[in-house]
C-alpha cells in the first residue's frame, strides 16, 4: 500500500535572492499564490527587485519561479502573487473563518526553522497540528483568526491553516504570539480567509463552489450533507432545486415542484447558537439538508 504524501503539491517556499528560504506560500489557482505579506517584504528588503522567488515544498530546490506581487493587504498580512510557472495543484476548498467550529482539528505543513546539532541536516518542513479558537480584534479595525498550536515554528508564516477533516484552507498563517506572562500560550495569529477572498477580487477567477462558508456558496455544503457530513452554514439561504416534470398521472403530493423554491433554516428561524460563526446548530443544517434530499430522491424513484 502506497502511503500518501503528506505535503500537498500546492505548497511552496519563498527565497531569498540567495535562495534561503524566508516563508511559506501556497497555490490557490494555478499561477495565483498567496504569502503573508511580512514574508514577502522582509525578502524584498534583501534585495530583490519587484521579483520574488519560490519553489516546490515538495521538490525544494528543483526550480525556482518567479513571482510578483498583484495585491496586497497590509493589516490582514497577505499578499497575493502572479507566478511564471504554476505548481501542479491549487488549494482544493476555501473555507470562510468565521464560519469554522470552535475546537476543530486544523494542521500546518510548511518549512520550518528548527536549531539541530551542527553534525545534523537541517529539518525541511515540519507538520504542526492544533486548534481552532475563533477571532481576535486589534484597535485597528482588523479581525485575525486564532488557533491553538505548540509547534508552529519560524518560517511557517505564509501557510495555510487547513481543516483537518477536508483539507480546506481556513487560515493564513501570520504570527505565534510569543507570550511574556503565561496568557494566551500557544496562541497563533492567522489572515482570514474572508479578507483572502476580498484580495482575490478582479484578478482571480475562482469558482464558487470552491468557497465554503459564504453566502451562496452552497454546491458543497448540500453535497457534503448528503453525503453524511457536516458543513458549517453561512445563514438563511433559498436553494433552487430543479426537476423534469413529473408524470401528470403519477403525482406524488410530497415531492417538490419544478424549481420550487426551499427554504433552510437560518439564524433568524433558529435560536443563537454558540460560536463566532453565527450558524445554526449542525444537527438542525444536517436535519434539513437531508430531509430535502430524501424528498428528492423519492420523487425521482417515483417518476422512474
Amino acid at each position: 500500500m502506497t502511503r500518501r504524501d503528506p505535503v500537498p503539491a500546492y505548497l511552496g517556499r519563498v527565497l531569498s535572492p540567495s535562495g534561503v528560504p524566508q516563508g511559506t506560500c501556497f497555490q490557490i489557482a494555478p499561477g495565483w499564490l498567496v504569502t503573508a505579506w511580512h514574508v514577502a517584504q522582509a525578502t524584498f528588503a534583501l534585495g530583490d527587485d519587484e521579483v520574488l522567488r519560490v519553489d516546490r515544498l515538495s521538490e525544494p530546490g528543483a526550480e525556482r519561479i518567479g513571482a510578483r506581487v498583484v495585491a496586497e493587504d497590509r493589516k490582514a498580512d497577505l499578499i497575493l502573487l502572479r507566478a511564471d510557472k504554476a505548481f501542479p495543484s491549487s488549494a482544493r476548498l476555501l473555507r470562510g473563518s468565521r464560519s469554522v467550529r470552535h475546537s476543530e482539528p486544523v494542521t500546518v505543513l510548511g518549512h520550518a526553522l528548527v536549531q539541530e546539532r551542527g553534525d545534523q541536516p537541517p529539518v525541511l518542513w515540519v507538520e504542526a497540528l492544533g486548534e481552532w479558537q475563533g477571532e481576535a480584534r486589534r484597535t485597528d479595525d482588523v479581525t485575525l483568526g486564532r488557533f491553538h498550536s505548540r509547534d508552529v515554528l519560524p518560517g511557517m508564516s505564509g501557510s495555510p491553516v487547513r481543516q483537518r477533516s477536508d483539507d480546506s484552507v481556513v487560515g493564513v498563517v501570520s504570527a505565534r504570539y510569543n507570550t511574556s506572562d503565561g496568557w494566551l500560550v500557544h496562541s497563533v495569529w492567522s489572515g482570514r480567509v474572508e479578507d483572502l477572498r476580498e484580495l482575490c477580487k478582479g484578478h482571480v477567477g475562482l469558482d464558487e463552489s470552491r468557497w465554503v462558508g459564504f453566502a451562496g456558496a452552497t454546491t458543497v455544503a448540500v453535497e457534503s450533507l448528503g453525503a453524511g457530513r457536516r458543513e458549517p452554514d453561512s445563514g438563511a439561504r433559498t436553494e433552487t432545486a430543479s426537476a423534469p416534470d413529473p408524470p401528470s398521472d403519477r403525482p406524488d403530493p410530497d415531492a417538490p415542484l419544478p424549481n420550487a423554491q426551499v427554504h433552510v433554516a437560518g439564524p433568524a428561524d433558529l435560536p443563537s447558537p454558540t460560536g463566532s460563526g453565527g450558524t445554526p446548530p449542525d444537527t438542525i443544517t444536517e436535519e434539513a439538508g437531508l430531509g430535502f434530499l430524501a424528498r428528492f430522491s423519492r420523487w425521482i424513484s417515483d417518476t422512474l
